[in-house]
């Protein structure tokens, strides 16, 4: 299983609820966007190479909770900017603690393969559904 701070999904999902309880005032809206554009290739690819529904069911759960729900929340703010930029800000400081923690993008890519291809509960929401026996 990959831990938590591993994953940028959850870095945006911090900030979504850091910017929903008025903690800071930088709209995470763009950054959701993106997650939502990575996790449909993902579902494709899920898909295409015919994933355990299980994982399937597991991994559109955690798309509807992280991602789906904020947006709808977000729907009717404007993107800035300052937002964008702060994405990308965002991911910069994500792909230094990736490498403060000896882990590459194809480390992570390889998760992502093996969940896809191999049926494993590489990724924290997925597992922990799993371990709670609901997938």
């Amino acid at each position: 299983m990959n831990r938590i701070d591993l994953v940028f999904s959850y870095w945006i999902f911090i900030w979504y609820i850091l910017y929903i309880f008025k903690i800071i005032n930088l709209n995470p809206k763009f950054a959701i966007y993106c997650g939502i554009t990575e996790n449909i290739i993902i579902f494709y690819m899920m898909l295409y190479y015919k994933t355990n529904i299980k994982i399937i069911i597991g991994f559109i759960l955690m798309f509807i909770l992280l991602k789906i729900l904020p947006l709808y929340t977000l729907i009717n703010t404007k993107i800035l900017k300052k937002d964008i930029f702060i994405t990308l800000l965002l991911f910069i400081i994500y792909l230094l603690w990736l490498y403060i923690n000896n882990i590459s993008i194809l480390d992570l890519k390889k998760q992502i393969i093996d969940m896809i291809l191999y049926n494993k509960h590489t990724f924290p929401g997925i597992y922990f559904l799993h371990k709670l026996k609901l997938l």
